[in-house]
C-alpha cells in the first residue's frame, strides 16, 4: 500500500511523482516556514520538471479546498461519536483549530497529489559502465 511505485507513496512522502526518488520540497518539515513555498525545479534523479508550467498548481487550490472539507467532515463525524452533544461552536472552534495546525500540511499534501494526477511512474534504474559519458536509463514501466 505505502510501497515505492504506487500513488499513495509520492503523495504522502512527498516525493518525485515519476521515479520516487527526491524530495518535491527543499525543506522537508513543513512548519519551517522560512521555505514554505519553495520546492525544487527538478528531481535529482530523474530531471523530471516539478514546474512543468506557468500557473501548474493553481489547480491544487481545488484540492486543497477538497482536503480541508475532508478534514472537517473527518472532525465533525469523530466529535459526534465521542461527544454527541456537542455545540455547533465546539466544532468550529476544533475544527478550525485543528486545519490551521495542519494547513502547512495540507498545502504540500494539495500540490503532491496535483503532480501525481499528471506524472506517471517509471521505475528507472541507473546503469553506468566504466566510461562516465555513456551512462544509459532503462525505464521499467510499472504495472
Amino acid at each position: 500500500m505505502f510501497k515505492k511505485g504506487s500513488k499513495l507513496y509520492s503523495v504522502l512522502f512527498l516525493k518525485c511523482p515519476r521515479c520516487h526518488g527526491s524530495d518535491l520540497f527543499i525543506q522537508k518539515n513543513p512548519y519551517r516556514l522560512k521555505n514554505y513555498f519553495e520546492m525544487n525545479n527538478s528531481c535529482h534523479k530523474c530531471n523530471q520538471s516539478f514546474n512543468m508550467e506557468p500557473g501548474f498548481y493553481f489547480g491544487s487550490m481545488y484540492v486543497s479546498y477538497g482536503t480541508s472539507i475532508a478534514w472537517l467532515t473527518i472532525n465533525y463525524f469523530t466529535l459526534l461519536i465521542i461527544y454527541p452533544n456537542f455545540s455547533i461552536e465546539l466544532f468550529l472552534s476544533l475544527g478550525l483549530t485543528s486545519l490551521i495546525i495542519i494547513s502547512p500540511y495540507l498545502f504540500r499534501l494539495s500540490r503532491a497529489i496535483w503532480i501525481n494526477l499528471f506524472v506517471k511512474y517509471e521505475n528507472i534504474i541507473r546503469i553506468s559502465e566504466s566510461d562516465t559519458t555513456n551512462q544509459k536509463d532503462y525505464h521499467e514501466k510499472q504495472n
